[in-house]
């Protein structure tokens, strides 16, 4: 049996990185020697997970657009699939995402405080008025080019120390969230929210107050459903652009 060049993933997350292999053999073959992806059984065996695993990670492939199943039939690569590197993931890897779209990704003028959380954030929290929440402020850049501001707020009790390190408020706060908390987050509910610049956001990205924008306001839950983290993020529309696929229903 001819091998297909996915390597084994680690049991303890295996859907998600079934699903990230799965994208990274979609892009990184040429799209006219690979339309559709090897049966289920065989990416199991060479991924070294179940079958239930390898169907779990089609049915989220599915749901974003990369392919089409049938029942009986192969699994079809969409004509498309390899422009669906600007979808909005889920993961929340802002880096990733812009390193995706074709830019070097860096973090920087990253602060922090601690404030009270006002009523909407304790609303998507889950928490009592009044409660302490951690505020971090950062700017992601794309090829040194301001594309990104992003305000993290995640309650107090959620938090096992107050030494932090700047790496650990940047890109790698949701790993950092996981490892000190003994968290893990598994989904998010996501807004998208037509803004305009304020002047905080001008002298962030770079732009001129009342300039349109795009906003996403976004809570991240655990596995357990439990509200973790609402965070708001600005994206310069010239740098940074989504693509999105809606499956069509027959009714």
């Amino acid at each position: 049996m001819t091998k297909i060049g996915i390597n084994k993933v680690q049991k303890q997350t295996a859907v998600k990185q079934t699903i990230e292999y799965l994208k990274q053999y979609i892009f990184n073959t040429n799209e006219h020697e690979l339309t559709k992806l090897p049966s289920e059984t065989k990416l199991a065996s060479e991924m070294g997970v179940s079958r239930v695993t390898v169907r779990e990670a089609l049915t989220v492939l599915e749901n974003e657009g990369f392919i089409t199943r049938s029942q009986g039939s192969s699994t079809i690569i969409t004509t498309f699939a390899r422009k669906l590197t600007g979808i909005i993931d889920s993961s929340g890897e802002l880096s990733k995402f812009i390193r995706e779209s074709g830019y070097e990704a860096n973090v920087d003028n990253i602060t922090y405080s601690w404030e009270i959380c006002d009523e909407k954030t304790a609303e998507y929290l889950k928490l009592e008025p009044g409660e302490e929440i951690l505020i971090v402020k950062k700017r992601f850049l794309a090829d040194q080019a301001p594309a990104v501001y992003c305000i993290n707020r995640i309650a107090k009790k959620h938090l096992q120390t107050n030494d932090f390190k700047e790496n650990d408020l940047g890109p790698n706060i949701f790993t950092y969230l996981e490892e000190t908390g003994n968290l893990h987050f598994s989904h998010d509910f996501m807004e998208l929210i037509p803004t305009l610049t304020t002047s905080e956001l001008g002298e962030m990205l770079h732009l001129p107050i009342n300039t349109a924008l795009l906003r996403l306001d976004i809570t991240k839950y655990t596995d357990e459903g439990m509200p973790i983290m609402f965070n708001s993020e600005y994206y310069v529309h010239d740098l940074i652009k989504f693509t999105a696929c809606r499956t069509l229903s027959n009714l």
